[in-house]
């Protein structure tokens, strides 16, 4: 099984109506004017699109950030410029970003659900979405408006989510599961993470230590990695970072994540855009990282 994973899109527009602006969304315009939209290269979308459609994914995975203050027209943009590989619903699952919670009204209309909510089974968090007999997302979604960009499971979710799993007999063999958080980075990214975390999210890994192998699919800093978090050795933490972004410095090279599932095995690549092109880079490759199928076990 392939699968694609996308975030952080943040397609943005500006918004000079006084109504618009009575809100957090007045920092974000101020944000955009003072450099953020030159970061994100919203002409670049479209290569995107094809790159990703020439793969021919089973699945699209996208956690989360489609739009960057959450405008109804950020939402239009989104969901026309994206419309190619989300034209099968039952092979795209979308959760939503901080960006997409960014005021209360986008909460209280439901803005991301408006636009998306077709791609996951429930608009209500969270989900347990089969790909196939032994593959699952569960869906998970911190995300609130606040002023800050931190982010909280509330108890409820969380509580739901561990009977979900509860189970050995009934729990995915293959489980990614997707939340637009990251519990933890890489040290080089550990400062940026700090200021806008998800405040409970040493709760969320303590319990995740007990579900078993699963690939945490996230996204909110703008970098792309694969790494397992010390602690959580049985948690393959997978950020495709921002496919839009501006990346002067090289550090921080543009792309999306292609999830590679065979039986036991992952592996992983990046598709970055390096210069003017693609670039394919690998990140990780764990031939045993899932455990064997009973029909595997049983046949031994």
């Amino acid at each position: 099984m392939r699968i694609i994973q996308l975030s952080d899109v943040h397609v943005w527009r500006y918004s000079y109506n006084p109504f618009h602006l009575f809100n957090k969304r007045v920092l974000g315009t101020a944000s955009l004017l003072a450099g953020r939209a030159a970061k994100f290269r919203l002409e670049r979308l479209q290569s995107v699109v094809e790159r990703v459609k020439d793969l021919a994914a089973d699945h699209i995975l996208i956690t989360g950030d489609l739009t960057t203050t959450a405008l109804k027209a950020e939402f239009e943009d989104a969901r026309e410029a994206l419309a190619d590989l989300l034209a099968d619903p039952s092979r795209a699952t979308v959760i939503p970003g901080n960006h997409d919670r960014y005021t209360d009204g986008s909460v209280r209309y439901r803005q991301f659900e408006a636009y998306f909510g077709e791609f996951a089974p429930s608009e209500k968090f969270p989900w347990l979405r089969y790909l196939d007999p032994e593959t699952a997302i569960l869906g998970l979604d911190p995300t609130r408006a606040h002023i800050s960009a931190r982010g909280k499971l509330p108890a409820d979710q969380l509580a739901m989510a561990r009977d979900m799993l509860a189970g050995q007999e009934t729990r995915p063999r293959r489980l990614l599961v997707a939340c637009h958080y990251p519990l933890v980075s890489p040290a080089s990214y550990a400062s940026e993470l700090a200021h806008k975390r998800m405040t409970n999210a040493a709760e969320v890994a303590d319990w995740l230590t007990t579900v078993g192998p699963h690939l945490f699919c996230c996204g909110h800093v703008h970098a792309a990695w694969s790494f397992v978090p010390p602690g959580l050795e049985n948690q393959l933490c997978l950020n495709s970072g921002a496919p839009l972004l501006r990346d002067p410095t090289g550090l921080r090279p543009p792309g999306f994540l292609e999830i590679e599932l065979h039986d036991r095995d992952v592996s992983v690549l990046h598709h970055a855009w390096i210069g003017d092109a693609w670039e394919v880079r690998p990140l990780h490759q764990d031939p045993a990282f899932f455990p064997a199928s009973d029909r595997a076990t049983s046949m031994a």
